[in-house]
């Protein structure tokens, strides 16, 4: 599909870490993160902020490999909410400076093989939003609003990356290798439909943009499906209709997941 412009892809990384910055602020440091278990509040907090440092030290350094986090600068986190939510405002306001300088065309490692800095601006734009709402759903039980066409992007956006051969950030990927049990993608608010089909190929599937048929079928608002496929969808909300196989959207879902 086609992207968005540079400068909206930037304008919502800020616009998310404003409203994860919020949610850090009025919210319990030690509090569970329902959508990644593993991590309290302030984990979640940590992590988000270290991407956006990490990404800046890429850029800043012009560094064609990847750069380790054991010397990132500004990388410890406060204790406080309140300086949390400044550390992460921060972070994001600095990483936003530099790619808006730098433009789409500036070429810097990245890990799915694609080394430009307007990848690294759709890239943080989709880090921010998601884990904005991870931070929504520790503090409300809710996500806020997203908006339909960043929505759409976001599921474009995951499945480019998770047929990269390049790509070590989909770590049950293996699971799709093989044949059949294709599922259809369809937004019904916004341009979006993708078939996505399982390939003997070492990424394990590839994908194509339209309609089309397949297996199984999963139809809904651009933001309800962002949610489904990237397991964001709160307890007892689910708006999306499924046509078809639940085995198989299970296992695309579970194949698809971004580490």
């Amino acid at each position: 599909m086609t992207l968005l412009r540079h400068e909206r892809y930037l304008e919502s990384v800020e616009a998310d870490a404003r409203r994860f910055a919020a949610a850090v602020a009025e919210g319990d440091p030690k509090a569970q993160v329902p959508s990644c278990p593993d991590w309290q509040l302030a984990d979640l907090c940590a992590h988000q902020g270290n991407v956006h440092r990490w990404v800046t030290q890429i850029i800043t350094t012009r560094s064609q490999e990847r750069v380790g986090w054991d010397a990132l600068p500004d990388a410890e986190i406060p204790a406080d909410p309140a300086g949390q939510a400044e550390w992460l405002l921060r972070g994001a306001l600095a990483v936003t400076a530099l790619l808006r300088e730098a433009g789409t065309g500036l070429e810097v490692w990245g890990w799915a093989g694609e080394h430009s800095t307007g990848w690294w601006g759709r890239r943080m734009a989709h880090e921010t939003m998601v884990h904005r709402i991870d931070a929504e759903l520790t503090v409300s039980g809710r996500p806020g609003p997203i908006d339909p066409e960043l929505a759409a992007d976001n599921i474009d956006e995951l499945l480019h990356n998770a047929v990269a051969p390049a790509s070590r950030a989909f770590p049950n990927r293996g699971l799709l290798r093989g044949e059949g049990d294709t599922l259809h993608l369809h937004c019904t608010d916004v341009p979006g439909e993708w078939l996505l089909r399982r390939a003997p190929v070492p990424e394990g599937f590839v994908y194509e943009e339209g309609h089309a048929k397949g297996d199984a079928a999963v139809r809904g608002s651009a933001e309800e499906l962002m949610l489904l496929v990237n397991k964001r969808l709160p307890d007892g909300r689910n708006d999306v209709q499924v046509i078809g196989d639940d085995r198989v959207v299970a296992l695309w879902l579970d194949g698809l997941t971004l580490d």
